[in-house]
């Protein structure tokens, strides 16, 4: 029985490791890879340069056509936002981090 235990443990740390690793290695590299994008790329073209670990941050339907907008944090907490039109990138900008509120929260 103990060793039942111990397999399923190891298997449940394997997992738990590796997927951790990709969200981490797609934060260390969302600088570099973005300079790989270009505008009118795909969906697929996107998640293929900057990885799977990404958020549905919005997703509506316009006269314009389907808008859809996924996210990927980097290592500082801020955030690349992606805006695509019918599958297609149309825009793309960068959220910092606020940190003023840690100067602020002490007057």
């Amino acid at each position: 029985m103990n060793i039942i235990k111990y397999i399923l443990f190891s298997c449940f740390s394997i997992g738990l490791f590796t997927s951790c690793g990709t969200t981490f290695n797609n934060a260390k590299n969302a600088d570099s890879n973005i300079q790989k994008l270009e505008l009118g790329m795909t969906k697929i073209e996107v998640i293929a340069i900057m990885g799977k670990t990404y958020k549905r941050l919005e997703v509506k339907q316009t006269a314009e056509g389907y808008q859809e907008t996924l996210g990927y944090e980097d290592l500082q907490d801020g955030l690349y936002r992606f805006k695509l039109l019918d599958g297609k990138l149309q825009e793309w900008d960068y959220l910092q981090p606020d940190r003023c509120k840690e100067k602020h929260s002490d007057n």
